[in-house]
């Protein structure tokens, strides 16, 4: 099982403030009609059949393979994988990232081991999964019945910047970056970071050195020191590290902190589903609605 910022497979979650405030209770109601594992897994599964697909069309001097189902091909197939995987194109070529999509469907398979993703694969999933979830929810204004094959939700149309927010460690692929999603939980860690850079860069350091030079103070990953120079990609890189599941793997998660707001204690994950919910009343998607389904 991949492993990210929370647990994907749990989905009964209750914040310890709910009974104190409805907007939050509506937040979390919305979190628990969530299905984060087949997000994850239905994202990667149609970036797998769509690149395959095409990789099959290439390999085949641009004709459709005789037992292919896909109707319609690219014509300009380099612009079709950038515009379709925004994020991973940039660094990764399409059969490095066939690998690394290879490498993943396997590891979400496996329930008896946990895989630590790196800044490529994260990189890959935000694209995959942003596919999924834009399908997902145009079927839900469309077509509700093919929405329900796909099945991301109890019928709720998902928000993207939300599910991100929640369930990525990270988003170092992005520094120096600008996304299409505010991403609030996270980019705070960027901004600090590239704040860093600018400064060195004032002093005449070249933009690589200034990020290899803050690199240990924020635990920046090898393989993001690598996407960001845009170093050849290793076959290392794109393995996940694995180790047999624990059962304490997410316990840090409901240990006691100390709330930003008001300084009483409080578990991590409730205060990280407080600061996602902050965020989220600044989103145009109103969670914790039911979208209308026939």
């Amino acid at each position: 099982m991949l492993i990210f910022a929370k647990d994907i497979s749990n989905r009964e979650h209750k914040h310890s403030r709910e009974g104190e405030d409805p907007k939050l209770k509506a937040y979390m109601e919305y979190q628990r009609k969530l299905f984060p594992y087949t997000i994850v897994r239905a994202g990667l599964d149609l970036a797998y059949k769509e690149l395959d697909d095409i990789l099959e069309y290439q390999d085949n001097d641009c004709q459709p393979p005789p037992d292919s189902s896909r109707k319609e091909y690219p014509a300009d197939i380099p612009h079709w994988y950038k515009t379709r995987f925004p994020w991973s194109s940039a660094f990764l070529k399409m059969e490095d990232m066939h690998f690394a999509l290879v490498t993943m469907v396997k590891a979400m398979d496996s329930f008896r081991t946990e895989e630590t993703v790196n800044s490529y694969h994260l990189a890959v999933l935000y694209d995959a999964v942003h596919n999924i979830v834009e399908i997902y929810n145009g079927l839900l204004k469309q077509d509700a019945n093919q929405a329900r094959d796909i099945h991301l939700s109890a019928s709720n149309a998902v928000s993207f910047d939300d599910f991100i927010n929640n369930y990525w460690p990270h988003l170092d692929f992005m520094i120096l970056s600008q996304p299409d999603f505010s991403h609030a939980a996270l980019m705070g860690r960027n901004r600090k970071i590239e704040d860093e850079i600018k400064e060195l860069m004032a002093d005449g350091v070249e933009p690589i050195k200034a990020l290899e030079t803050i690199a240990s103070t924020f635990h920046l990953h090898p393989t993001t020191l690598a996407m960001l120079r845009r170093d050849p990609v290793k076959t290392d890189d794109l393995t996940l590290l694995s180790n047999i599941q624990k059962v304490d793997t997410f316990s840090k998660l409901y240990e006691e902190v100390a709330d930003s707001s008001n300084g009483e204690k409080i578990s991590f994950i409730d205060r990280e589903y407080q600061n996602s919910f902050e965020f989220s009343k600044k989103t145009e998607m109103p969670l914790g609605t039911l979208a209308q389904a026939e």
